[in-house]
């Protein structure tokens, strides 16, 4: 599970060069678990989206920024709840 990963991911990401770490957002709705890479912030339910898995395995952030919508918040869209 990506929840389990986000350390090594950043600790890779990182190792690339990438300037990328595991943060925890505070906001609203309390804290929001994700990984921040150079001055964006991807939360965990982004991350776990099925559409992004493929980009997620290829350290593919910037696909992952292009799907989101000129609505798109760091907090979960009611629509994303499982």
């Amino acid at each position: 599970m990506i929840h389990d990963d986000l350390l090594k991911i950043a600790e890779d990401l990182r190792k690339l060069g990438i300037d990328a770490s595991h943060e925890i957002v505070y906001g609203p709705h309390g804290g929001l678990e994700g990984l921040d890479i150079g001055e964006d912030f991807f939360p965990l339910w982004e991350l776990c989206l099925p559409e992004n898995e493929a980009a997620v395995e290829k350290f593919d952030f910037v696909a992952i920024k292009a799907r989101r919508g000129p609505d798109w918040s760091v907090e979960r869209p009611k629509r994303a709840h499982a």
